[in-house]
């Protein structure tokens, strides 16, 4: 829910919104983000503020709502179809640049950061 608000609030700020919305889209490559699977997402976040609010939310916002969430589902798509195969060889260059600089140091010499790679994964983990 508050990276849904962070993106609300960045709306009126379109280069903060699209920072915001790429942060979230990277965090979220794990998933396998669809088409229906944003429809369907969107769609449950709508009426449950329409039954939440009632008619405290005017037919506009409701609109203007839909369409922040398309924007947000279709940017993760994006996201996860053009830059997950280029992390995909980042990471494996990381594990093979790692694996050199360990097997080239003498034994008492390995840092332990060369030890465990840094993957996408544990990154999104930590957050």
């Amino acid at each position: 829910a508050n990276g849904l608000h962070m993106m609300i609030m960045a709306c009126s700020n379109p280069a903060q919104l699209k920072v915001t919305v790429e942060a979230y889209g990277f965090q979220h490559l794990d998933l396998e983000v669809t088409i229906p699977r944003v429809i369907l997402f969107r769609d449950a976040i709508v009426d449950l503020i329409a039954v939440e609010l009632g008619g405290a939310v005017s037919p506009a916002a409701m609109t203007g709502l839909r369409v922040v969430l398309n924007y947000v589902g279709g940017a993760y798509i994006y996201i996860r179809t053009k830059f997950a195969e280029r992390l995909k060889v980042l990471t494996a260059s990381w594990m093979i640049a790692s694996r050199k600089g360990i097997e080239e140091k003498p034994e008492g010499e390995q840092h332990a950061s060369m030890e465990t790679p840094f993957l996408p994964e544990t990154a999104a983990s930590e957050e």
